[in-house]
């Protein structure tokens, strides 16, 4: 006796449970909440991580995008490895440093790819004019601040510091965020402070207002040491922030750094969201107008990977 075919699935059957299995798949491939590791508010990177958000809020239905204010590059660099924020803005130097593993993280974080590079950063060591210092060799025995703890402003100043001769331990380190740093130096709590972000730099302009100001100048001769990510000095023109000559700035883009297992088709969405509104980042910190797509001859001389997402939309605009 023939089976009954009944219960037997039909091939259109099939077909729509595929079908529905799919777009199951794809809702859940897209992540309900990402988050955005910027810096101190007094920076670039907190109005333009909030000003992406906006864009993507509005741009990509399904997902909750916000900023978070942190510590910095290098803390952004461990909150991606720990799975704590969807994708961060770091300087280049310390995502070269996070991904090969160097000093100050312990070992390589390779759970991250680039994105596009955001801005130009510049850090600047800044003291007010009654101090008499005018160049960073001067900062021995002296209260440097160093940024907020896990920032990029930890790292680039100590190297700076050492380049000009100036060891750990010949200087104190003091850890303040940007605000606070143009704080202290105000209150006389320090003589000095790196600051970096894209210029020019709200705590800078805040505390130039109040006070004469020095923007520290330095000999570059010794800053690349070999294995290191180079560095490019430039200068900084005194009409910036009033200062009575021309200071020097330690030049380095900002990237914008995303976990590796982020779905392609929302970096995608995210990339193209951003470049589809670069008006609202200018709007957001003057440098916002700077951000551009990775080419690949670019993350060949970074040798960091860019995520699919982000590669298909620069191939599309023959950027890649």
């Amino acid at each position: 006796m023939a089976r009954s075919s009944r219960h037997r699935p039909t091939t259109l059957a099939l077909a729509l449970v595929t079908a529905a299995l799919a777009l199951a798949g794809s809702a859940l491939a897209q992540p309900r909440f990402v988050s955005i590791g910027t810096a101190s508010p007094a920076g670039a990177y907190y109005p333009l991580g909030v000003a992406m958000a906006e864009i993507w809020n509005d741009a990509i239905p399904g997902t909750t995008f916000s900023a978070q204010e942190t510590g910095g590059s290098v803390a952004n660099m461990n909150l991606i490895a720990a799975g704590d924020i969807e994708l961060g803005i770091a300087n280049e130097n310390i995502g070269y440093d996070a991904y090969n593993g160097a000093e100050p993280f312990a070992r390589p974080l390779t759970d991250m790819s680039m994105g596009w590079t955001l801005n130009a950063s510049q850090g600047v060591f800044v003291a007010l004019a009654s101090s008499g210092l005018t160049d960073v060799s001067q900062l021995a025995g002296k209260r440097v601040g160093l940024g907020a703890p896990g920032s990029s402003g930890n790292v680039l100043a100590q190297r700076v510091l050492a380049a000009q001769g100036i060891d750990e331990g010949e200087y104190t380190p003091v850890f303040l965020g940007w605000q606070e740093s143009a704080e202290a130096l105000v209150d006389g709590a320090l003589d000095a402070a790196i600051m970096v972000g894209g210029q020019p730099f709200p705590a800078i302009e805040s505390l130039a207002i109040r006070q004469d100001v020095h923007i520290l100048r330095f000999d570059d001769a010794e800053l690349n040491p070999e294995g290191a990510y180079p560095l490019t000095k430039r200068p900084l023109p005194a009409e910036m922030y009033g200062t009575p000559f021309a200071g020097d700035a330690i030049v380095v883009r900002s990237i914008v750094y995303l976990r590796n297992d982020l779905p392609e088709d929302t970096a995608y969405a995210m990339v193209a969201a951003v470049f589809d509104n670069l008006d609202t980042l200018a709007e957001a910190h003057p440098t916002g107008s700077q951000a551009e797509l990775i080419s690949s001859a670019l993350a060949d001389l970074l040798r960091i990977p860019v995520h699919p997402g982000v590669v298909r939309y620069a191939q599309e605009k023959g950027a890649w």
